[in-house]
């Protein structure tokens, strides 16, 4: 089989693995466009016509990402969406991977990462605290950031859209702490993209060997769903209330404050 038709079929079935695995939508159900305190005027009937009369205010938030949630000093790396969380981890952590070798593409490894399926622009952030080793691109991960954690292993996060501002080699981060954006970069020279469906390439490395870390994100995700959700149950009880100002205070802390990515 010649190597064009490998490189067609490699890219077909990555398409088609990672198209059939984003199946399912994680997060609440969809929600109004901006934040916002509004009040609408009803006729109510009385003796001898109408009185205009306000109704009750509401408030609902627009769509937004929520904060990440550190719970042992680690956070789940991809932050999720209020109205439509796209988002699938999939486990795909040793499935086959072709690699282009004298140019061909040949079947020469496993995959050593986990990728979770997102929508493109979806905010990346550190799962720990550490430093930046690496920011920039490389053929395979496309624009991908390296974190060397406190605890002394590397931590990969690939395929990106783009890169937040200030990070860069040698500048610490924290839990929680934006790294990017969800891409599909990657598999060709600078720019490349859109090989595969939108997605996060994560990787752990250990005095290296790369390790599975599944088993944590799964944990890392669930918890986090859990927790966002009571505070997003709290917040909807605040705009029932029509508490303005603690309502617009409880949102702050629950979610993030981000423009939405250009062109994206």
């Amino acid at each position: 089989m010649t190597g064009g038709r490998v490189s067609v079929y490699k890219a077909r079935a990555v398409r088609v693995a990672l198209v059939l695995s984003l199946v399912s939508v994680a997060g609440p159900p969809a929600r109004a466009a901006v934040p916002a305190r509004s009040a609408s005027t009803v006729p109510v009937p009385v003796q001898g016509g109408v009185m205009p009369v306000t109704a009750a205010p509401s408030l609902t938030p627009g769509p937004a990402h929520y904060r990440p949630v550190v719970l042992g000093h680690r956070a789940f790396p991809v932050a999720r969406s209020n109205y439509l969380s796209f988002l699938r981890i999939l486990n795909s952590w040793h499935a086959p991977r072709l690699r282009l070798v004298a140019g061909e593409w040949r079947l020469v490894g496993v995959h050593e990462g986990i990728d979770i399926g997102a929508e493109t622009g979806a905010p990346v952030v550190s799962m720990t605290s550490g430093v930046i080793e690496n920011v920039g691109w490389t053929f395979y991960s496309g624009q991908r950031v390296g974190v060397r954690g406190d605890d002394g292993a590397y931590y990969l996060y690939a395929h990106l859209s783009s890169v937040w501002s200030g990070i860069v080699v040698g500048s610490g981060v924290t839990p929680g702490r934006l790294l990017g954006r969800v891409g599909s970069t990657g598999y060709g020279s600078e720019g490349h993209r859109d090989e595969f469906p939108p997605h996060l390439h994560f990787g752990v490395q250990h005095g290296g060997e790369w390790t599975n870390p599944y088993p944590l994100l799964v944990s890392l995700y669930t918890e986090a769903v859990t927790r966002q959700g009571a505070a997003q149950r709290a917040l909807d009880a605040l705009a029932a209330s029509g508490d303005t100002e603690a309502w617009r205070a409880a949102a702050d802390r629950l979610y993030l404050g981000l423009a939405p990515p250009p062109g994206e």
